[in-house]
């Protein structure tokens, strides 16, 4: 894909979602010598803007691998010392602060320091103007919001609502399945009675 930046001048979109293994990020060399490249390569190279998706998912191991790359203007691809291009942008997204799993995100791993010292962090809120220009039927935003709110105010920590059941839910009810069941696939997703009832 491609945005702008500040200046007007187009940016390409490079990414990858959970990563495992630094060979995905830093590209490989087969038994034949040919190097294969990567997303994040190109965009290092290049000067695109990478987007590290699901961070706090990925592999200590992979995390590692970038660190001096971010650090410092090269970094050791297995074919060739390769120069940060000047227009290079990363961007980490995730769902924790990359200390490790949570009650609501189980499966994160926990970064190393060194890793997560190389960035700053900025918390992104629910954006109830997006949500509005999304969602046609306010009759069900109205209802999301209110159970978003009861269960913000509750002691339930393992549930989410987010802006997927506002939109969602929205589609199955177009599609004609009944309020009630759209309530339960949507928002209320396997929660117990007795916290349920908490919140609807």
């Amino acid at each position: 894909g491609r945005s702008k930046r500040g200046d007007g001048t187009a940016v390409e979109f490079r990414g990858n979602g959970k990563t495992l293994d630094e060979t995905r990020l830093m590209g490989y060399q087969d038994g034949y010598g040919k190097y294969h490249s990567t997303q994040f390569r190109d965009a290092y190279e290049n000067g695109h803007l990478y987007c590290a998706d699901e961070i706090d998912a990925w592999s200590p191991e992979a995390t590692v691998a970038l660190q001096g790359a971010l650090a410092g203007n090269w970094c050791a691809f297995p074919d060739k010392i390769v120069q940060r291009h000047s227009s290079f942008i990363f961007v980490a997204a995730g769902n924790t602060t990359g200390k490790g799993a949570t009650i609501e995100y189980v499966g994160r791993m926990q970064q190393d320091a060194a890793f997560l010292d190389r960035f700053f962090m900025l918390e992104w809120p629910h954006d109830n103007a997006l949500e509005d220009a999304i969602v046609t039927n306010k009759e069900w935003l109205a209802y999301v919001r209110q159970v978003r709110v009861n269960l913000s105010k509750s002691d339930i920590r393992n549930h989410l609502i987010t802006m997927r059941a506002s939109i969602d839910g929205e589609a199955l009810l177009e599609a004609g399945m009944s309020w009630d069941k759209t309530v339960t696939c949507v928002l209320r997703k396997g929660l117990p009675a007795i916290n349920w009832d908490k919140i609807r």
